[in-house]
């Protein structure tokens, strides 16, 4: 009977102190006073959108580019913002990227950035049939704008260009320089973009105080255990590792088949790594939950917040969605695979790709010893893809000034959302920034439910004419913010 009396003592010990540590996540936000936002010409600006929406700036392979669409938008963007042209420096890097300089009147301090790009992908042609509207009608109906750019991301391009020009028509001078830099490949990786306007940057000596590009946004519906949108910034993203790998093997007739085969001694090898992923790491995840505190459901805060006890559980949850998956680990993806020129050869080689994406913390380096040891086949050579490989960016900090100003005025725009750090899993021209700020962050503002993140790179992309109307509130909210506050440190 004592026996049980003190374990029973020692789960109400467990429950209590698990439940108080669950209790400081779930804090309620702090209010913020909403203030009064600009007013936007939405209706115009969502026509100008739409002008841009039918240029066709398709990102092409790296050293191709069809520089009239581009050309064409450049001057769209001249007439539809003569006040930017007029007082701001615009400079072309590379082909077609654009530099915009709007000087500060505090030189001596570091400037900031808002940045977008001005390429789109295609639209599949054997698709064009399930399109509501054309991929480069810019059509405007049913209350939304209608096309390729709208969602990545001439969107942001447009809203940060509309700001600029509602605050120079309103006499606002920033107190340090801002810049508005758009390049023209970041679907194709962004090293004649994004890449070269940086290298111009840094030879001119220039250091980001922060900047900002595309990446997180707000979340509805697409966070397990969170029933209301939430704001995602994105601090940091992953790097990107393509590995070719080649298996030799004995050629000869299929009829006489040996056991040195290369189909097979590759077939071996990709499948030790599709069963044997890279490790696992929680702290992504950890980050997010304990950021949005009581966005998120009691018990989904109750597990996260007592790790030590679930974080079994927690692995094997997020193993089982593709999503979370992704935030937890260096992703293994074996994406193509070309072997054999007739049924009765055997080849002598066969090679495949195996695409990873880099949790920041693991290299490049360690990845491929990784792949090394789990390959265990001396005849199985591998090397990473020209062009194919980077690094996971620096995870910008949370605590300085710039970060909490933008977490800050995000929450004003959007009636007091919850706001978290958050790992973006895919490739933004951001982290080329990383080489000369380090406050990167990740935001487009405005809302992505699942049906909206299919429509990316997909069918009928689409932006609301009211989200719309809310980017641009953003922007002119966050530039005067950035272009005043004192930036660099942590918050006084």
């Amino acid at each position: 009977m004592e026996t049980l009396v003190i374990v029973v003592v020692i789960l109400l010990f467990l429950a209590a102190f698990m439940l108080i540590r669950t209790a400081r996540v779930m804090r309620p936000l702090p209010f913020v006073e909403a203030g009064e936002m600009v007013e936007v010409n939405v209706e115009d600006a969502a026509k100008r959108l739409a002008s841009v929406v039918q240029l066709e700036t398709i990102s092409k392979e790296r050293g191709e580019i069809d520089l009239k669409p581009f050309t064409q938008l450049h001057a769209k963007l001249e007439e539809m913002f003569p006040l930017v042209h007029k007082h701001m420096t615009r400079e072309i890097i590379s082909d077609a990227s654009l530099l915009f300089t709007w000087e500060g009147k505090q030189k001596e301090v570091d400037p900031v950035l808002f940045a977008a790009h001005q390429d789109v992908v295609p639209a599949d042609p054997s698709t064009l049939d399930a399109w509501t509207h054309p991929p480069f009608s810019g059509e405007i109906a049913d209350g939304f704008i209608w096309g390729r750019g709208t969602i990545d991301i001439k969107s942001q391009m447009m809203a940060v260009m509309e700001s600029a020009e509602i605050l120079l028509g309103k006499g606002f001078e920033p107190e340090r320089t801002i810049l508005l830099a758009f390049g023209q490949d970041e679907e194709m990786g962004g090293l004649d973009g994004a890449a070269k306007i940086v290298e111009y940057l840094k030879s001119s000596g220039v250091h980001l105080a922060a900047m900002i590009d595309e990446g997180g946004g707000i979340m509805e519906g697409t966070i397990a255990g969170v029933e209301v949108p939430v704001a995602l910034i994105g601090t940091a993203e992953k790097g990107h590792l393509s590995l070719k790998l080649q298996a030799h093997g004995t050629p000869g007739h299929s009829s006489m088949p040996g056991k040195d085969m290369a189909i097979g001694r590759l077939s071996r090898a990709l499948a030790r790594l599709d069963t044997n992923p890279q490790p696992i790491r929680l702290k992504a995840l950890k980050d997010l939950f304990k950021n949005l505190g009581s966005a998120v459901s009691f018990g989904m805060q109750f597990v996260f917040s007592n790790l030590w006890f679930f974080t079994p559980i927690v692995k094997m949850q997020a193993e089982a969605n593709n999503t979370t998956n992704a935030m937890i680990r260096t992703s293994t993806a074996l994406t193509i695979v070309n072997a054999g020129i007739k049924e009765n050869v055997l080849p002598a080689n066969a090679e495949a790709i195996v695409n990873f994406r880099l949790l920041p913390g693991d290299s490049i380096a360690k990845v491929c010893d990784r792949v090394r040891k789990i390959i265990k086949d001396d005849k199985v050579e591998f090397e990473p893809v020209p062009d194919g490989a980077w690094e996971a960016s620096p995870v910008s900090s949370t605590d300085t000034n710039s970060f909490l100003i933008l977490k800050h005025t995000i929450r004003k725009v959007f009636d007091g959302i919850a706001v978290a750090p958050y790992l973006v899993m895919g490739a933004t021209d951001a982290r080329y920034y990383a080489r000369i700020s380090d406050a990167a962050y990740r935001f487009s503002p405005f809302s992505l439910t699942a049906e909206d993140l299919g429509r990316m790179h997909g069918i009928d992309e689409r932006l609301s004419v009211d989200a719309y109307g809310k980017m641009i509130m953003f922007f002119h909210e966050l530039m005067q913010a950035w272009g005043v506050a004192d930036l660099e440190g942590a918050p006084k």
